[in-house]
């Protein structure tokens, strides 16, 4: 049972995003980023699944490409088995080659090159899920 800690609040429940990257840096910058948002954290994929195991609410899913146990393509499919509608943003330096390579998934999932703007960013989260 969720408990809600104000009546503005039921009717306008905080949105939560978890960010998975494994640079602590970019983390941090996007934290920062998106303030007025529930933001979790996470420093790997399995982190990153832990964390969706076990919150209950979660609007977004913003995720690196690139990570060494394993690709964002991977830890969308095993987030999407728990979360079928689950809505996902990639973030890469990779951009380019997946654009060239044109992946089924990568065509379906929005998507923003690395380095990120801050504007772009908060625009591409506020289309996905609105406003803080």
């Amino acid at each position: 049972m969720r408990v809600w800690r104000t009546i503005g609040e039921r009717l306008n429940p905080v949105k939560h995003i978890l960010i998975v990257d494994d640079d602590s840096s970019v983390l941090q910058f996007l934290g920062r980023a998106l303030r007025g948002y529930r933001v979790s954290l996470a420093r790997n994929p399995d982190e990153a699944l832990t964390v969706a195991s076990n919150v209950g609410s979660l609007d977004l899913v913003i995720t690196d490409y690139m990570m060494p146990s394993m690709t964002g393509a991977e830890l969308i499919g095993r987030l999407r088995e728990q979360r079928p509608v689950l809505n996902i943003l990639i973030l890469t330096a990779h951009e380019a080659i997946l654009n060239a390579e044109h992946p089924t998934w990568w065509v379906q999932e929005p998507h923003l090159g690395k380095p990120v703007k801050i504007e772009e960013l908060r625009a591409a989260v506020t289309k996905l899920i609105g406003p803080p």
